[in-house]
């Protein structure tokens, strides 16, 4: 009879294990995202743009960050031999966090990066490279309505 309990009691813990469900990743918001955003206490800027980038990349959009602390002005990047390249980046929202393509001058190259979101609201962004996870960035977004 001992035996029927212990044998019940595994069949009631297997039962309730696999009734619970796997948590669905994050989904963050591309409207969030999109906007000027400022690196907390740098003069570090970031923009992602609704520009998108299908002719190089399906499903991807323009970014591009500058450091003001380096003399670099964001209208700096829209300089012929700057535009959409050192600078500029593709990007695309992808669950728990985004793909971003870095754009190179230096012989047209792209560099893929992979990083995942924290927080992502309509004034805070935190994130960090992947596999990187002590190495976090964080953002707030500068309220304006040019794009």
């Amino acid at each position: 009879m001992r035996k029927f309990y212990y044998l019940a009691l595994i069949v009631l813990i297997g039962i309730a294990f696999s009734a619970c469900s796997k948590v669905d990743p994050i989904e963050y918001s591309l409207s969030d995202m999109q906007g000027l955003w400022q690196e907390n206490g740098t003069e570090h800027f970031m923009r992602f743009t609704t520009e998108s980038a299908n002719d190089l990349k399906a499903g991807y959009l323009w970014g591009y960050e500058w450091d003001e602390a380096e003399g670099t002005e964001e209208s700096d990047l829209f300089e012929p031999s700057m535009y959409h390249g050192n600078s500029w980046f593709m990007y695309r929202l992808d669950g728990e966090g985004w793909h971003q393509i870095n754009k190179m001058n230096n012989n047209w190259a792209d560099i893929p990066q992979d990083y995942t979101i924290t927080t992502l609201t309509s004034s805070q962004f935190v994130y960090y490279k992947k596999g990187y996870k002590n190495e976090k960035q964080s953002y707030t977004k500068i309220n304006e309505t040019r794009d």
